[in-house]
């Protein structure tokens, strides 16, 4: 499903009553498209992307040892070509921009990597995608794409094979924009600004713009990658407020009675049976 179509659908949902939660829930896997409000979707994953939850156990080093949640992280890679792009995303009925950019609080760890002799400036980015369906002039969609590459205000490499926290709210954290609301694309890089700087760069409509999902992703351009990322979290406080944690990893393995415990159990059966038939005689 395309971003302009999530958004009518997305759009269409009632700003119910949103209650904080306390715990981190669990993704244990990306749909193939959008299904349904808070789950977590294959947003755009091209030939030569990939986008799973994976088991970190038995990863080794940084990798597994530090990770930010217990046991498992969300994974993006990208072969050795420029075409391929891995991104996921979340939807909700987050609310307008004007109402709730200025508590708007997200936050999330990350862990990237590279194929030898391929891109080191990449790392998962974190993109805000508003939308304005109604009464808006000109082009009224726009994504603000947040790059760890960017982040000292000038180009430089994210640390590689160590897990980073990225902290970001009203005026900490610099966005470059794929245009509209009045601003042309940036086209992967300055002007970089923070989300307050940014209300104000738009024009009025943006204010009304419904920010309509939350992604997760390495973009084209960035080959050779196998990243990782975990501890997504979405709040802020305006109205009843909105909170919203994630926990990627690999749903639990059932649990098998081993053999043992099996004839255990038949024995005890069998035991009971031949008491219950000495009392009948």
């Amino acid at each position: 499903m395309s971003h302009r179509v999530l958004g009518f659908a997305i759009c269409g949902l009632a700003f119910a009553t949103l209650t904080p939660i306390a715990n981190a829930t669990a993704v244990i896997g990306f749909d193939a498209a959008y299904t349904a409000a808070g789950q977590w979707y294959q947003s755009d994953v091209r030939p030569g992307g990939s986008a799973a939850v994976v088991s970190l156990v038995g990863a080794g080093g940084n990798l597994e040892s530090n990770q930010p949640l217990p046991t498992g992280a969300a994974r993006l890679t990208t072969d050795n070509t420029n075409a391929a792009k891995a991104e996921v995303a979340v939807a909700d009925a987050y609310g307008k921009a004007g109402n709730i950019l200025r508590s708007l609080e997200l936050q999330y760890d990350f862990y990237r990597s590279n194929a030898a002799g391929q891109n080191t400036a990449a790392a998962p980015a974190l993109k805000l995608t508003f939308y304005k369906p109604s009464a808006c002039i000109g082009d009224c969609f726009v994504t603000l794409v947040y790059e760890p590459y960017w982040q000292s205000g000038s180009s430089a490499d994210p640390t590689a094979n160590q897990w980073t926290h990225a902290s970001i709210d009203f005026d900490t954290g610099l966005f470059w924009q794929n245009g509209g609301f009045g601003q042309t694309n940036s086209a992967g890089g300055p002007p970089l600004k923070t989300l307050q700087d940014w209300s104000l760069a738009f024009n009025a409509d943006f204010a009304g713009a419904d920010l309509i999902s939350v992604g997760m992703g390495v973009g084209t351009f960035n080959p050779g990658q196998n990243d990782y990322f975990d501890n997504v979290q979405i709040s802020h406080s305006f109205g009843t407020g909105y909170s919203a944690n994630y926990d990627f990893g690999p749903a639990a393995p059932a649990v098998v009675p081993e053999p043992s415990a099996i004839a255990l159990a038949g024995l005890a059966i069998l035991a009971l049976a031949g008491s219950r038939r000495r009392k009948a005689g």
